[in-house]
């Protein structure tokens, strides 16, 4: 597959729905006709996973069923799938030339940020190949989210956590606020128990926004590593179900079905080796908890790289506490300094072995050299997790592309 490199800053000048909306109207997409029959995915943790499982649950039914998710682990063209397999090189370069050309006709390329780009891409695509129910993972938030746009009759809230603050607002309540504001009047909202902290505010926020709010309960068991991953599937379920008719044998497949890299994604066995992209410190520790039960009495390693505009005290206070060996590493992309991480890691285990490693590679190394036939796990964000993946894979780590 190619790198794609995407020519827009991350985010776009000021508030972006209306370009959006005048690029969607040059493309002569309708993203409203994608709201009837489609699913959005809101949450601080847990979105791509229940998005993927939504989207594996249509399948069964028939299609074609577009998924749009974000971000990618190894290639761009993985945040695009329809019945499960990601775009081409070929496709993805017909639709990324419409957009720019229809961002330039709307006068907006120069506004216009990165994951409203990819978004366009992706409505275009669904709708030149003629989907019949779409799914969408929002980006940040949701009330200036371009998911906003599709103004989609269904939408899940998967968990809670502090990130993005500044934009979302300082609370627990004003981030589910903001989130809950993808969803349009007559909606019908749900929302998983792991939100139930801030029950009051959500049912208040869905009575102003006439909104119908359900709570899911984590009832299902998931295809995916985890039992947090069990409230994903309940809402999963509960949003396909709620878009077609499905019989117990078609839901079994399409959990079966689902795939959905990055998320305790086991690269080996013996010995084991577990990657995760958790990147705030609930995500982090709902992870870990999965981890312990695969690593079981295995000795562990840990490699933990952690993106230098997180909150890196809270997510290697989560992590270090649990292991003997901590490989300390800095990723090409946005990583923080190594030897920070190492601080870290020993303020939270003064205990352990921290070794300072130069490279993701030679990270890889050292941990399997210590962990020997035990287990060795990464963790502390995405491109710690995409780049050890890489190096597993013998590809270059600094070819992947970010933004």
């Amino acid at each position: 597959m190619n790198t794609w490199r995407i020519p827009y800053p991350k985010f776009g000048e000021g508030p972006g729905l209306q370009r959006v909306a005048a690029i969607a109207a040059e493309l002569g997409v309708d993203l409203r006709g994608f709201g009837a029959h489609g699913a959005v995915i809101v949450g601080s943790n847990g979105k791509g996973s229940t998005a993927a499982m939504t989207a594996a649950l249509l399948e069964q039914v028939g299609g074609p069923v577009g998924l749009f998710t974000s971000p990618h682990l190894l290639d761009l063209n993985e945040r695009f799938r329809i019945d499960g397999a990601d775009i081409d090189d070929v496709a993805l370069g017909e639709h990324w030339r419409r957009v720019t050309d229809a961002a330039t006709r709307a006068g907006e390329a120069a506004r216009l940020g990165a994951f409203e780009f990819l978004f366009l891409i992706a409505a275009d695509w669904f709708a030149a190949r003629r989907c019949t129910h779409t799914v969408w993972e929002a980006g940040i938030g949701g009330r200036l989210d371009p998911v906003r746009l599709i103004e989609a009759r269904r939408l899940a809230l998967t968990s809670l956590d502090y990130e993005h603050t500044a934009l979302l607002g300082e609370t627990l309540e004003d981030i589910a606020r903001d989130k809950l504001d993808a969803a349009p009047s007559g909606a019908l909202v749900l929302v998983s128990e792991s939100c139930m902290a801030q029950r009051a505010a959500i049912e208040a926020h869905c009575d102003e926004r006439q909104t119908k709010c359900a709570w899911i309960r984590a009832e299902r068991e998931a295809p995916l590593r985890g039992a947090f991953q069990r409230q994903n599937a309940g809402l999963a379920l509960r949003l396909a179900q709620d878009l077609v008719e499905l019989n117990e044998a078609q839901t079994k497949a399409g959990l079966a079905a689902t795939r959905w890299p990055g998320r305790l994604e086991q690269l080996s066995a013996e010995p084991l080796v577990i990657i995760d992209v958790g990147h705030t410190p609930a995500g982090v520790a709902a992870a870990l908890q999965g981890f312990a039960e695969l690593r079981g009495a295995r000795d562990a390693a840990l490699v933990v790289g952690v993106s230098h505009d997180k909150d890196a005290a809270a997510i290697i206070g989560a992590l270090a506490p649990n292991f003997d060996v901590i490989v300390c590493v800095s990723a090409d992309h946005k990583g923080a300094p190594a030897g920070l991480v190492a601080a870290h890691a020993s303020a939270a285990n003064p205990a352990a072995e921290i070794i300072v490693a130069e490279s993701v590679a030679e990270a890889r190394k050292l941990a399997l050299l210590r962990a020997r036939n035990g287990a060795v796990y990464v963790a502390g964000g995405l491109f710690i997790a995409a780049e050890f993946k890489a190096v597993h894979l013998g590809r270059d780590p600094a070819r992947l592309g970010f933004f």
